[in-house]
């Protein structure tokens, strides 16, 4: 399978945390092909595979907003198919021992020795690299040898015969792809994509392009041939700026205006992929997450581009700040405030050492963050509607 742009999801991550439906669209169509062949490799049923991809997403949906590395996202997700494949299946808790490693080397040592995933197809499944695949494998194996081995006869329990898992599922069409997508957000009791998923399925930025040298002399020797006069028309285009967007974002309109069709319109930060979406005929839309130089591309199809540079200055770069605690006698209650796009007050959570999530009693502007005593240490987790998060420390003798 191609490969993805790692900065181009990540940054589609941040954008469906903040609840941005396209978003999470688009990550729906650049992975789960992935998910489904994982899924399959599993069930070994196509209905079964089906329901699965279904659930999975809809768990996405519900909970990317507990995902604290957006590089992480894939890893993630094929540890939840995991455990949707695995739950009713007699011998899971022989998997405990690798679920307690690191989250990068646990997947893959589930995937390639428990499962018997080939290198190349854990590696497409993760969009990782064959050298990075056979690197955790051997962290992974090594903190496993400092621990507790699995037993052979636990090893044995739910073990997959050797399989390649891109030649032998057999994926859903299109139409039942964007069937599933669709169920998802009804599920969830979320607003649907407004961008069609076959648009975003064809526009595709999220893939990285590969072309060998013959294909590429030939299109260029086509559009010589019939387009010569053409080749040198340069885009000609506008940009215009909205303050706040609906989600508190500045917003960049790029609008083109030209007779020649539209090859591409990409974004980038720092040398970092940003999402660009298709708002109507020619015209097309940036959120910038960070602050700094945006530099927009437009190339038409006669390959001639032409780039413009935006300051970006009005994204909310701070995180919230705790203003205020309060300790009673069997609850205590923090009151925070954030100056820029808000406390995202439904995502607050707690991690104690023990690795448990607690989430607050209650927690709105009113009010404050009410949480119960501890038992134990805690993380606390408060995260406002971009991604910037307050990180507290709590501990009670």
């Amino acid at each position: 399978m191609e490969k993805l742009d790692h900065g181009y999801l990540n940054d589609l991550v941040v954008k469906a945390k903040s609840g941005n439906s396209n978003a999470f669209a688009e990550l729906y169509a650049s992975v789960a092909g992935r998910q489904y062949a994982y899924i399959y490799a599993m069930v070994r049923d196509a209905l079964r595979a089906e329901e699965l991809l279904q659930l999975l997403f809809e768990y996405a949906q519900m909970h990317i907003g507990t995902l604290q590395r957006a590089d992480l996202f894939l890893c993630w997700l094929s540890r939840v198919a995991f455990r949707l494949c695995h739950d009713t299946t007699e011998g899971a808790d022989a998997y405990e021992l690798y679920m307690s490693l690191p989250l990068g080397e646990s997947q893959v040592l589930l995937m390639h020795d428990l499962q018997k995933i080939s290198v190349h197809d854990t590696a497409d499944i993760l969009n990782l690299g064959n050298r990075t695949i056979r690197r955790r494998l051997r962290t992974g194996r090594k903190h496993i040898q400092q621990n507790a081995p699995l037993t052979e006869e636990q090893a044995k329990t739910v073990r997959i015969e050797d399989v390649h898992v891109f030649h032998e599922n057999h994926t859903p069409d299109a139409y039942r792809m964007a069937e599933i997508l669709l169920n998802v957000f009804q599920n969830c009791g979320r607003e649907s994509n407004t961008v069609p998923i076959e648009a975003l399925s064809s526009y595709a930025v999220y893939r990285k392009e590969r072309f060998s040298l013959q294909r590429s002399v030939l299109a260029a020797a086509m559009i010589l041939f019939l387009l010569l006069p053409a080749l040198f028309i340069l885009p000609r285009y506008q940009v215009t700026y909205e303050k706040e967007g609906e989600r508190g974002l500045p917003v960049y309109h790029v609008d083109v205006q030209s007779y020649m069709p539209v090859g591409r319109v990409t974004a980038s930060m720092r040398h970092h992929s940003l999402p660009v979406y298709e708002a109507g005929s020619r015209s097309f839309t940036i959120e910038p997450t960070r602050n700094g130089e945006l530099m927009i591309e437009v190339a038409l199809m006669n390959r001639q581009v032409v780039q413009t540079a935006e300051q970006v200055t009005d994204v909310d770069a701070e995180s919230p700040r705790l203003t205020d605690s309060e300790i009673g006698d069997d609850t205590f209650r923090l009151r925070v405030e954030d100056a820029g796009i808000g406390v995202h007050y439904n995502e607050i959570y707690a991690v104690g050492t023990s690795g448990t999530v607690y989430h607050p009693i209650a927690a709105d502007a009113a009010d404050g963050i009410l949480f119960p005593y501890p038992e134990e240490a805690w993380d606390i987790y408060i995260p406002d509607y971009i991604g910037n998060l307050l990180h507290l420390n709590v501990h009670f003798e």
